[in-house]
């Protein structure tokens, strides 16, 4: 069988290619040749033209059916017969397509009334010889004895964990936000500008009401160089000098105007007592402003119950202007310094100090306050090259008084100080290098009030402190606090930053009591020094802004800044701390952008670049107060106030911020401290070294000169060896030998 099988293999025919065969025709070239086209007759060429003249000249079309019109032209008549046009089909193609038919079919349930249903069921009892004979059953007795171990620990698990607890209302703000990474930019929020009294100004300053949310000052001033001013200077006399009070709730008009003799260079909230505004004026006088008679139209009632409430409420908050204005109130000012005791030039910097210290009127020693925790004094500096204290209490009146002082009035409370405030402390600035003074253009000092305590709150602060104008300064030296800081640092006009202390001490010259020179000074800056703000989080943390660059500054290193910034592409105008995140701080630039620095992310680079305006940013304050949303104000070179709003990641801290940038801080400190021994080092090798190089070019050493003259004879007969061997070669050697 299996060679059977293999025949049957081999026998199979293997297949090769047929032989082509000649092609017969069957019809289908005539079909080829009848779909062809082709001319019957010759083509007709026609020539048509027209007078050049006649070119672009307008047609004119009309019906003439005149008999010269019809022998001149062609007349088409409509044919009417339609067999004249008749065509006959010789092949017809068509086509059917079937497509699926829809439907539409609803179907209505039935719908079933809902209706209450309740069960009462009946409590079950027994009698007491039931009860009796249940607990005195032997299963009964085993049953406890096997479940009151359990239960103990059950007991024991309640006691240490709620279980009713609502574990959602325990969540932090921070567990139930999901952050959107793509979301990382600032939003503005309000935008804020008056056509009459802001626009075509540059925002000065920027500062938030202490207590009350949603309501922000500005203060604007023209762009007016010193020329301009000398030449407009009667205009500019008769011209309105005011602070905006702007609120969320009407971000059009202005809810009031403080009124200044002068423009605003920089103003500050009171921080204890809110409706007290202090502020410098670009003339040198030092101006005070109570607001307490509009404080119940500047509230914002957030307890609306209904409708008529919410429409009473929001009546209250947008002002009731002066039907003989059109706009809101203006508020004199209730005080303004001496012009002779005061600041000679522009005030660009005031602070209110902390309520926790007071500087005594007579030594200017920090001692412990009488003052029930308000802020009563505040410090000022001015590109006169004076840094000046200034307290708003009443005078102590004494016996031997001649001339008794000014009272406060029920029309002005502070009417005391009104053209005879003048500094208890002034501090000067001069130079130590050579003759001339450091022009201040800011100061910032360890005890600066930044706002309320958290556990205050301002219903009850207004009711549980006196006003200022009831309150007397010390009588005396006081109770001093030795631990307090009377260290300060000021930027000035010319870049530098300037160290020192305000303590008074008897000058070893003259003899008097005054103030100490600075003890250092560095030019860090290629610009003024238009910023000195200290971190929230560490008070001697301090950032410093100027011309094109920013330091980070430590309060006790006197060796350098902790951190300089490489020169920016353009000037830089502004910066603050972030006040809920050690380790953020905004930069404001000349081109309208904003920079956010964000140290933990990195800090050769700014984290986030956003453009706010295209103008110059001239001034920025962040909302100083913690949770809620946070906010950023800037003002630019217009006029115009932003609201920016910050994104989740620059709010919010992470995990141990605060420990991790006070480490971050220590090592900087480190880093400098390393680098400036090792400058000490290489200076003094620098030094050795020239002083070898200079020893040497005066004395050069002296050779032996038996060992030189060996030497110098071995040359020169190396020398005539060399010559007499080039000679020879030559052949000039041998002629001279030949010839006697």
């Amino acid at each position: 069988k299996g060679e059977e099988g293999e025949g049957e293999e081999d026998s199979e025919p293997i297949p090769t290619t047929p032989e082509p065969k000649e092609w017969v025709c069957l019809g289908s070239d005539r079909e080829i040749e009848e779909a062809f086209v082709s001319n019957s007759r010759p083509l007709f060429k026609f020539v048509v033209s027209r007078k050049r003249k006649l070119f672009g000249a307008p047609c004119s079309f009309s019906d003439d059916i005149s008999r010269d019109s019809l022998e001149s032209a062609t007349h088409i008549v409509s044919q009417t017969d339609s067999t004249a046009y008749e065509l006959q089909t010789m092949e017809l193609e068509r086509g059917i397509q079937v497509i699926p038919e829809a439907s539409d079919v609803a179907c209505q349930t039935e719908w079933l009334k809902p209706c209450n249903a309740a069960t009462q069921y009946a409590p079950r009892t027994m009698t007491s010889s039931e009860a009796d004979e249940i607990m005195s059953d032997p299963a009964m007795a085993k049953f406890l004895e096997k479940v009151t171990p359990r239960l103990e620990v059950t007991l024991q698990q309640n006691e240490i964990m709620n279980l009713f607890e609502d574990d959602y209302r325990n969540l932090s703000d921070r567990d139930w936000i999901t952050v959107n990474k793509n979301d990382a930019n600032l939003k503005e929020y309000q935008s804020f500008t008056d056509l009459h009294f802001s626009k075509d100004k540059m925002v000065n300053w920027i500062d938030w009401h202490p207590t009350i949310k949603g309501i922000i000052s500005v203060a604007c001033g023209g762009i007016y160089s010193f020329e301009s001013r000398i030449e407009l200077s009667s205009r500019l006399i008769l011209s309105s000098h005011l602070i905006l009070l702007w609120s969320f709730t009407d971000p059009i008009h202005p809810q009031l105007f403080l009124e200044a003799p002068d423009d605003i260079a920089c103003f500050k909230f009171n921080p204890t007592h809110p409706n007290i505004i202090a502020g410098g004026c670009i003339n040198g006088q030092v101006v005070l402003w109570n607001i307490q008679e509009y404080q119940d139209r500047i509230q914002i009632n957030k307890t609306q119950e209904s409708n008529e409430n919410r429409g009473a409420a929001a009546d209250l908050a947008a002002f009731e202007t002066d039907p003989k204005l059109d706009h809101a109130p203006i508020v004199q000012h209730c005080a303004v310094s001496s012009i002779d005791q005061g600041h000679k030039m522009t005030v660009c910097d005031l602070h209110w100090i902390s309520p926790d210290i007071e500087v005594c009127t007579k030594t200017s020693t920090v001692i412990k306050p009488t003052s029930s925790g308000s802020c009563v004094q505040l410090l000022s500096c001015s590109i006169d090259g004076t840094v000046m204290f200034w307290d708003v209490r009443q005078p102590f009146q004494r016996k031997s008084d001649a001339a008794a002082p000014k009272k406060p009035t029920d029309d002005n409370p502070f009417d005391y100080l009104d053209l005879s405030w003048k500094p208890f402390h002034k501090i000067l600035l001069p130079r130590t290098e050579y003759p001339g003074g450091f022009s201040a253009s800011t100061v910032s000092i360890k005890s600066i009030a930044t706002g309320l305590r958290a556990s205050e709150n301002s219903t009850v602060l207004n009711a549980s402190r006196p006003p200022l104008h009831e309150l007397y300064q010390q009588q005396g030296e006081g109770l001093q606090i030795e631990e307090a800081s009377t260290s300060y640092i000021v930027g000035t006009e010319d870049g530098e930053i300037v160290f020192g202390d305000w303590v008074l001490r008897k000058d070893a010259e003259s003899g008097k009591m005054q103030a100490p020179r600075p003890s250092h000074n560095f030019n860090s800056h290629c610009g003024p020094v238009c910023c000195l703000e200290r971190s929230p989080a560490f008070q001697d943390i301090v950032l410093s802004v100027g011309g094109w660059t920013f330091c980070i500054w430590k309060e006790g290193i006197t060796s350098d800044a902790l951190i300089k910034s490489s020169n920016s592409l353009v000037p830089l105008t502004g910066g603050a701390w972030s006040p809920t995140r050690p380790g953020v701080f905004f930069i404001t630039k000349v081109n309208g952008n904003i920079d956010v620095w964000d140290l933990m992310d990195k800090s050769h680079e700014p984290s986030l670049i956003q453009n706010i305006s295209s103008l110059p940013l001239t001034s920025i304050r962040p909302f100083p107060k913690k949770g809620g949303q946070s906010m950023v104000a800037v003002g630019d070179a217009s006029g115009t106030l932003h609201v920016l709003e910050v994104p989740w990641n620059l709010a919010h801290p992470s995990t141990n911020e605060e420990s991790i940038m006070e480490t971050f801080f220590q090592q900087e400190v480190e880093r400098l401290k390393f680098t400036t021994e090792r400058a000490a080092v290489r200076a003094r090798d620098r030094k050795a070294v020239e002083e070898a190089r200079a020893k040497a070019e005066e004395e050069p050493a002296v050779e032996d000169q038996d060992k030189w003259e060996e030497e110098a004879k071995k040359d020169y007969e190396q020398y005539l060896a060399l010559e007499k061997t080039l000679l020879t070669e030559l052949g000039v050697l041998k002629d001279e030998a030949d010839n006697p």
